[in-house]
């Protein structure tokens, strides 16, 4: 059996610049993205990555109101849309937000 040795055609891939090359593990590139947004859902401001799609926003929003209702929630999406971080960025938001509202009563009691 003889071995085959296959070049990858880099043709496809991102081109970086050689200041991109000093950068590749802190997240800079030359690759154009959106910035980072806050979105209100439900009443809770979350912080996601970029502008999320409409499926994503719906998605958040399922997570959130059965976060409201203390309720298991079975959410289903395609392969591909995100459905990790949605439920990550969803719940740190509404567990920030219970947060802030737990902060917020206790300081506003008299102490005894």
């Amino acid at each position: 059996m003889k071995a085959v040795s296959r070049k990858r055609d880099r043709s496809k891939l991102p081109q970086t610049t050689s200041n991109d090359e000093g950068n590749k593990f802190s997240g800079k590139s030359s690759l154009q993205t959106s910035p980072p947004t806050e979105l209100e859902i439900r009443g809770v401001p979350v912080h996601f990555p970029f502008r999320p799609y409409k499926c994503q926003e719906d998605y958040m929003g399922k997570v959130m109101d059965a976060l409201h209702q203390s309720e298991n929630a079975l959410l289903e999406s395609p392969t591909g849309t995100g459905k990790t971080l949605c439920l990550l960025c969803s719940t740190l938001a509404w567990q920030r937000e219970q947060a802030r509202a737990i902060k917020e009563k206790h300081s506003k009691e008299p102490l005894l």
